[in-house]
């Protein structure tokens, strides 16, 4: 009975070290990152789910890698190393350029009724977007509350924290579109904002991710404790892509 339960369990191994192939192939440097996360997610997927008479043994042989010359090694099935090479020439044959980086401004605005505006230059920008709040609720007082700009790449994440609005976002561009993944927090006591959004913006447009009824978020005065609210009003969550960027 032993020999006969080790001999199968001897051939399964001898066919597990037999199934796993090593390439190396080149990267095109405009884009070598995009691509080498887009080649690892698939080759690591297949390890898991494809066929093979023990997945777990299947995954632990597969491997991705860039090198330090730029080059990504594999570690993989055969048929899986047909398909990445097959990809690859598709990719090269389109001649794609770099991979964008993509600049996106973040404001937390506040809005009370019947209340004028702050004399505050950041909302000068703003007046298309805030032209178009007042014609959804009225004559609104506006006030800039906090506001970031973060820089990252297409496919990749990015965050701004340190101050009352803190952002962690993961987007994509494809032309003069941009799906957008972000977690958008905002602190000011009494006020407490949690936000996680998924949107698609075009290049140059305005988006209001959200708008909350809201006490005045208190001012910095350098104590625990914020000015209490004058009035309650409306906090607005908007983002832009500016054209050209």
């Amino acid at each position: 009975m032993k020999l006969r339960t080790l001999a199968p369990l001897g051939l399964l191994l001898l066919a597990a070290a037999a199934f796993a192939d090593t390439a190396v192939y080149d990267l095109d440097a405009k884009n070598a990152k995009e691509i080498a996360d887009a080649i690892r997610s698939v080759v690591e997927a297949q390890c898991v789910t494809g066929p093979a008479p023990n997945p777990v043994t299947n995954s632990s042989m597969c491997r991705v890698e860039r090198l330090p010359t730029g080059q990504l090694l594999i570690e993989a099935p055969a048929a899986s190393q047909a398909q990445v090479a097959a990809v690859l020439k598709a990719i090269a044959a389109r001649n794609a350029g770099p991979t964008p980086r993509v600049t996106l401004q973040y404001w937390v605005i506040y809005g009370v009724l019947g209340k004028p505006d702050t004399a505050d230059a950041l909302l000068k920008p703003l007046s298309a977007v805030l032209q178009q709040l007042e014609r959804v609720h009225g004559d609104l007082g506006f006030s800039v509350q906090d506001s970031s700009t973060i820089t990252t790449q297409s496919g990749a994440s990015g965050s701004a924290h340190g101050g009352s609005l803190n952002i962690d976002q993961t987007l994509r561009a494809s032309g003069d579109n941009l799906d957008l993944i972000a977690h958008v927090t905002f602190a000011r006591r009494p006020v407490m904002q949690d936000l996680n959004v998924s949107v698609t913006i075009k290049r140059g447009e305005f988006v209001v991710l959200a708008e909350r009824m809201a006490d005045e978020p208190g001012k910095d005065t350098g104590k625990d404790e914020p000015t209490k609210p004058e009035k309650a009003g409306m906090l607005f969550f908007v983002v832009h892509w500016p054209q050209g960027q």
